[in-house]
């Protein structure tokens, strides 16, 4: 049977109030310990993917850092590093998943305390800190161009900026006396024609027509989505 010194057996010692699990800076003795050094450096996203890393530096007694990171506010994984003989040292971050468009980064670092054996360390509850940054992740453009001659309609589309490689969508809706026909999203395609008169003096529009398109790229974001509207006569 186990038990705890002093205590009875099977008596179980409860975490203070207030204090956290694994933050022992009474039985740490962290006074004076902070983080005083934490960059942040070559950050990037690209594909959906963030990477980078930085460095840090914290003041004795400490001699590691415990980081944070997160995403939009959203927790995306910890990492414990124990210092060199300046009390320093680098980190890296690597995660998937990023969406398109704006987003900010944070890591935040807790003063670490690595034993002789440097066995998993306590972390101290004071002299912590947090740096963020704002990056963008690039998303593909779907480009749609349309043309009307005497009796039809054309369209081309094409895609740029993201990671290239990409899927061609393509849909067409018609509209006539009130009624809606929408065709399903064709996959490959880069133009599409159609019967289609122009409207002009004399002639009426009796017919509507409106092309979307959209792409995605070799990573599997994809474009918003664009289109156009060309209208078809009638004598």
């Amino acid at each position: 049977m186990l038990s705890a010194c002093g205590g009875m057996p099977g008596e179980v010692e409860l975490t203070p109030a207030g204090e956290t699990l694994g933050t022992q800076e009474s039985a740490l003795d962290c006074a004076g310990a902070s983080v005083t050094t934490l960059n942040i450096g070559g950050m990037s996203s690209w594909g959906g993917v963030l990477s980078g890393g930085g460095n840090w530096s914290v003041t004795y007694p400490a001699n590691g850092v415990k980081l944070s990171f997160y995403v939009d506010g959203v927790w995306r994984g910890d990492q414990t590093l124990q210092g060199d003989s300046n009390r320093s040292g680098t980190w890296s971050f690597n995660d998937s998943g990023i969406s398109c468009g704006s987003h900010t980064f944070q890591v935040r670092a807790i003063p670490a305390v690595y034993d002789s054996t440097g066995n998993p360390p306590g972390t101290c509850a004071t002299g912590s800190t947090s740096k963020s940054f704002t990056f963008t992740q690039g998303c593909p453009t779907a480009n749609l161009s349309c043309t009307q001659i005497p009796y039809s309609a054309s369209c081309t589309g094409s895609g740029s900026g993201g990671t290239g490689g990409y899927t061609h969508f393509m849909q067409d809706v018609y509209i006539e006396n009130g009624v809606t026909n929408a065709n399903p999203w064709r996959e490959g395609g880069t133009s599409w024609g159609a019967y289609c008169p122009l409207v002009t003096s004399g002639t009426t529009a009796t017919r509507q027509i409106i092309v979307y398109y959209k792409v995605i790229d070799s990573s599997g974001a994809q474009s918003p989505v664009v289109s156009r509207t060309m209208y078809c006569a009638t004598r």
